[in-house]
């Protein structure tokens, strides 16, 4: 009876030492179940983010508007005049006068060193522009005869009955034979002189 007993008690160890391989097999199998269920749901998250990301990628290139960029000129330096002691009397009309070493008004004589610079006036005469300052912004080369002076007109704020006009010294010969347009900074719309 002892070797039943103790056939009996090994079959069952035996018995439950393979229940028990058979539960870690299973249990295995489900945590590596469980770990491919995981990762393939943060793959497919990923890719969601991504397909999102690229669409909002492709709106925006959508939305953005296309730019063409701004024509540009080449630019001739020059320095605005600002008078200390008395300025030379306003012209009679409206005008682009180019003052040289050659060509240039009395009272200007000793004003420039006319060895190395000219001198450019203008004067804007229109009504629309009484009582405002001048300041050149840029003279632009449109192309080998005509010189864009860009211009900012301001009111001033005092009255009174002066046209604006404004002096600006210009390397030497850097304006001859040239023909001119001006241009409001602002508006980008021509001025008339009268």
């Amino acid at each position: 009876m002892k070797l039943m007993k103790w056939i009996f008690i090994s079959t069952l160890v035996l018995f439950l030492a393979a229940a028990c391989s058979k539960d870690k097999e299973e249990s295995t199998k489900e945590v590596t179940a469980e770990a491919k269920e995981d990762e393939s749901e943060k793959e497919q998250k990923k890719e969601k983010q991504q397909e999102e990301t690229e669409e909002k990628a492709a709106e925006a290139k959508e939305d953005a508007e296309v730019y063409v960029a701004e024509q540009t000129f080449e630019e001739i330096a020059f320095q605005n005049v600002n008078w200390f002691f008395g300025s030379p009397e306003r012209q009679p009309k409206g005008g682009i006068w180019v003052f040289t070493a050659e060509k240039h008004a009395g009272e200007l004589k000793e004003t420039f060193d006319w060895e190395k610079e000219d001198v450019l006036l203008v004067q804007v005469n229109d009504p629309a522009y009484v009582n405002h300052a001048m300041t050149i912004k840029g003279l632009q080369i449109v192309d080998d005869k005509t010189v864009k002076i860009v211009v900012s007109l301001e009111a001033e704020e005092t009255e009174s009955d002066k046209v604006p006009r404004r002096y600006v010294t210009v390397e030497k010969n850097s304006l001859t034979g040239k023909n001119f347009l001006l241009e409001d900074e602002k508006t980008g719309e021509a001025i008339k002189l009268n």
